[in-house]
């Protein structure tokens, strides 16, 4: 168990790190291109990203269980049956994946007549788009071969792997950006190298950790296609509602809000990207445990996983949202000199909102891949995905909200499901009491409560006006923030086994 433990933590550190570059790449992008050609172009990164969600309501229904059901039938010695699902995956996410491009390139070729460009934009973000849908294909072509990192559990090896892809990512923006004048697909050309290097790197890995999958054409089958997307089809449907939720907000800005507006919420939802990206990552490493409970029928095992999991994700919500709220004024401030920091402070804390409930709750939607029931949670996301555009249509149509209408309905609507729905669907698909997940739950609230009002008298003592004294505070306010969700959120019992390992290690 130590030796698990161990493995999950440096797993999270590496994978934390590619955060963290992704962090520092949009970091010094964001304001040279607002600042050298505008803060409208920039929105349209925000775009292509949304338009490539859209492209995933079709891929989803092949890719969303190809891990699952390649693993289940690893760990259940089902080789045969395993390697005949990894190659009709590999088979059929290349078919689906040239078809998405032939069908991204017309659309792309027509781009000036879908969205409103500035003429002097048009061949650029056109550019953009072609790159975003080459990595889209590249990301969704190499789902099959991230399957033995988790059959082995070794997370750890691929998130070295994204470390190194996305320091060369760093390096190619930087590069392009210093050599050549500004252009918004630079951006682009980074990731996809990037997709490419972890690509090549899943390939490799496969072969070395799980020499028993080996691709033969002739084992790929329509059959297995089928089990794949019949479950996956829901997955889809619920991208649908996801994309509703929250993949339409700056497509409908781009036609209903000024370019600066559109912009504002753009920059606002690169912060969400990172608290996206940044809960994804810590929960991911939990997964392959959990499969193998899971697999296995020991159900015990399954929920101190779960526990553990949940807590671990929720502190990092906790604190990051709590953070963000004390310090996101200055952070802005210092970031992007030239902007309205009140405004983009306010539209990030209101757009992030869900993420206090949906950074604990990360590890409690994969009970629903795991069980294979989506069908009731997918009707759910699409019926919240109606309510809020059909709420955000009306509030910029009928009120003078502006971008503050764009995105606030998603934040209201996505929290509401958090509280009401998940915790108890997720109870039901695995035949318990809810009341397993509602006490971490609502431990984890009050957690993040305290935290804000804690942050918020650091924030206005420390005060911070550099980025060297803006890092200083965020630390201060992490040690206390672990403090105070160790004594809210564990029990007395892992309390002391905490302070045990402390004074363990202060003791050496």
């Amino acid at each position: 168990m130590a030796g698990q433990n161990k493995r999950l933590l440096y797993t999270m550190i590496i994978s934390g790190m590619s955060v963290i570059i992704s962090y520092a790449i949009n970091f010094l992008v964001t304001p040279y291109i607002t600042e050298n050609l505008g803060v409208e172009a920039y929105s349209f990164v925000s775009i292509a990203n949304t338009a490539v969600n859209y492209a995933s309501i079709i891929t989803i229904a092949l890719t969303a269980f190809i891990v699952r059901y390649i693993s289940v039938s690893y760990h259940s010695n089902k080789m045969k049956e395993a390697n005949e699902y990894y190659a009709s995956s590999v088979v059929a996410c290349g078919v689906l994946g040239v078809i998405i491009l032939a069908i991204a390139g017309i659309a792309i070729s027509k781009l000036e007549l879908l969205l409103n460009i500035p003429e002097t934009l048009v061949k650029s973000v056109k550019i953009l788009f072609i790159v975003v849908f080459l990595n889209f294909f590249v990301v969704t072509f190499s789902t099959p071969f991230s399957s033995s990192a988790y059959i082995k559990n070794r997370l750890d090896i691929t998130g070295i792997v994204k470390v190194a892809a996305k320091i060369l990512d760093a390096i190619i923006v930087i590069v392009l950006f210093v050599l050549f004048p500004a252009n918004v697909w630079f951006v682009a050309i980074g990731t996809l190298c990037a997709s490419i290097i972890t690509m090549i790197s899943n390939v490799v890995l496969t072969k070395k950790l799980t020499p028993e999958l080996v691709f033969k054409k002739k084992l790929a089958s329509l059959a297995k296609v089928k089990d794949l997307a019949k479950n996956g089809v829901w997955n889809s449907l619920n991208q649908i509602g996801n994309v509703l939720n929250s993949g339409l907000d700056l497509v409908i800005s781009n036609l209903m809000l000024t370019g600066i507006e559109t912009g504002e919420i753009a920059i606002a939802k690169t912060i969400e990207a990172i608290f996206a990206t940044l809960f994804q990552t810590i929960s991911q490493p939990f997964q392959p445990a959990l499969i193998r409970s899971y697999a296995k029928g020991d159900m015990d095992d399954f929920l101190r996983e779960m526990s553990k999991a949940m807590r671990i994700c929720g502190f990092f919500g906790a604190v990051s949202f709590a953070g963000f709220f004390a310090l996101g004024k200055q952070y802005y401030s210092l970031w992007l000199p030239s902007q309205n920091a009140t405004m983009l402070h306010t539209l990030t804390m209101i757009t992030i909102f869900n993420y206090i409930t949906d950074s604990i709750l990360r590890p409690v939607y994969y009970v629903n891949t795991l069980t294979l029931k989506n069908k009731t949670p997918c009707f759910v996301t699409i019926a919240g995905g109606f309510l809020n555009v059909a709420s955000m249509y009306f509030l910029l149509k009928y009120t003078d909200m502006g971008a503050y209408a764009v995105v606030i309905t998603t934040a209201v609507i996505m929290v509401a499901i958090n509280m009401v729905f998940n915790p108890i669907y997720a109870a039901k698909c695995l035949s318990i009491n809810p009341i397993f997940f509602y006490k971490i739950l609502l431990k984890h609230i009050i957690a993040t409560v305290a935290m804000v009002i804690v942050f918020s008298g650091l924030g206005k003592i420390l005060a911070p006006t550099s980025w060297f004294k803006l890092i200083i505070s965020a630390l201060i306010m992490s040690v206390f923030g672990l403090t105070l969700y160790v004594m809210l959120v564990c029990s007395s019992n892992e309390r002391a086994h905490i302070f045990i390992k402390i004074k363990g290690k202060l003791r050496r």
